[in-house]
């Protein structure tokens, strides 16, 4: 996931179905939600007046949108937000918005950079693009978004304040709590050189959202409205690779695990606690009590510079991490399960992208596990992707603990590397 697709504190038509969708379940159940009572449902009043896309609220739906600023501040335990009227676009609106926002702060370089790093990992073929593909993405599933740099909201919905609408500006209005109390760029979203801790402090900020979000559904949303939002059509994702739906799902999902976690350990002040400590990983956003035991990442030296030697450029250098090494296996044909238990023992990484002149990738993956039971299980894995990759791979075990995996887009360059300084 790019810097700029971090930074889009939004809300995603598929996990807001998902969310809703285990709301109803439950409810039908009559099981008591994990993360708080149930209360008797207070539905919003219906404006009295259509809301036209691409321009600000009317003033009755100002006065809706007003009480559920209260009610969520009240719910968050957190300062009302200075923020302006929300802007309600069109969907053809957002995509237009996205495209240019893509060109501003996407630059060319980065995408090449990324490109070079998803190819050499066999996420991306040599024609797929990641900036078109997660504007793809992001242009279907986005149903709101919170803008930290103007603080403003911005709330798709081309048929004015729906039930949907109603509980995107309830999750997307916790971001602009958040960010009044702790400052979203604390969690430096876009920092460089770490992506998997960046992903892991995506998870807390979009798990505490989304927990919010559903609090708040509980409390104000009839059943009838929960089951409209649960059977929202999901976009057309053709040709999206199915890595980049998990990717996408997962600070959500996953997130969403973690922070109701801390919130059965003490409530919200649990989870402003964690804002001054957030998970360095995404093993303990996965894992509760890697973050309880403030189970560090080990730290993986970058590669030897050395290496231009032998004819490559360094384009990349970053940290991969245990969730995005499960869906990159899932990805290479391995089941879900089996990749999720192949990464699990995950005790840190550095992953590198690297370019010829003539334009062949490659990426070499080194990563330290905790137990030699732990690398034996990803070495296994890792055999069983082989059969299936599309790029010439091949590990070294470097000691009991600790792997070296390099992937390239031709023979020649893969018994290069392997051969040379790493």
């Amino acid at each position: 996931m790019s810097p700029l697709a971090r930074r889009l504190i939004a809300i995603v038509t598929l996990v807001l179905a998902v969310a809703l969708i285990a709301v109803l379940t439950l409810r039908a159940f009559g099981v008591p939600i994990a993360i708080g009572p149930f209360a008797s449902a207070t539905p919003l009043p219906a404006p009295s007046a259509t809301l036209e896309p691409s321009g600000g609220p009317s003033p009755d739906i100002e006065d809706v949108l007003a009480a559920l600023e209260a009610d969520v501040a009240d719910l968050r335990d957190l300062p009302p937000a200075d923020i302006g009227p929300a802007e309600f676009v069109s969907r053809a609106e957002l995509e237009r918005r996205l495209a240019d926002q893509f060109a501003k702060d996407y630059p060319a370089d980065e995408v090449a950079a990324d490109n070079a790093l998803l190819r050499g990992m066999g996420l991306l073929t040599a024609d797929q693009d990641v900036a078109a593909l997660q504007l793809q993405l992001l242009s279907g599933q986005v149903l709101g978004y919170y803008d930290d740099v103007t603080r403003s909201m911005v709330i798709v919905s081309d048929a004015g304040l729906t039930p949907e609408a109603q509980v995107t500006y309830a999750h997307e209005y916790t971001h602009a709590l958040q960010d009044a109390s702790f400052g979203i760029d604390s969690m430096e979203l876009d920092a460089d050189g770490d992506d998997d801790g960046a992903f892991a402090r995506l998870a807390l900020v979009e798990g505490d959202a989304t927990t919010a979000m559903v609090l708040w559904a509980i409390d104000h949303l009839r059943a009838e409205d929960l089951l409209e939002i649960s059977q929202t059509p999901l976009p057309d994702t053709t040709g999206v690779p199915d890595w980049m739906l998990r990717q996408l799902e997962f600070p959500y999902l996953a997130g969403t695990d973690f922070v109701a976690q801390l919130y059965a350990s003490g409530g919200f002040a649990a989870v402003d606690e964690a804002w001054a400590d957030p998970p360095p990983s995404t093993e303990q956003v996965l894992h509760f009590r890697a973050y309880v035991d403030d189970e560090l990442p080990v730290v993986v030296p970058e590669i030897d510079p050395d290496v231009r030697a032998l004819g490559v450029d360094i384009v990349e250098d970053t940290t991969l991490g245990e969730a995005m090494i499960a869906i990159w296996l899932a990805h290479l044909g391995l089941d879900q399960a089996d990749a999720d238990t192949a990464a699990r023992g995950w005790g840190g990484d550095r992953v590198t992208a690297l370019v010829t002149p003539d334009g062949e990738v490659a990426v070499v993956l080194r990563v330290a596990w905790d137990t030699q039971v732990d690398a034996d299980e990803f070495e296994a894995a890792y055999a069983d992707a082989l059969e299936t990759l599309q790029l010439f791979g091949h590990l070294d075990r470097v000691s009991e603990t600790e792997i070296v995996v390099t992937q390239a887009s031709t023979q020649a360059l893969a018994e290069t590397l392997v051969g040379g300084p790493l």
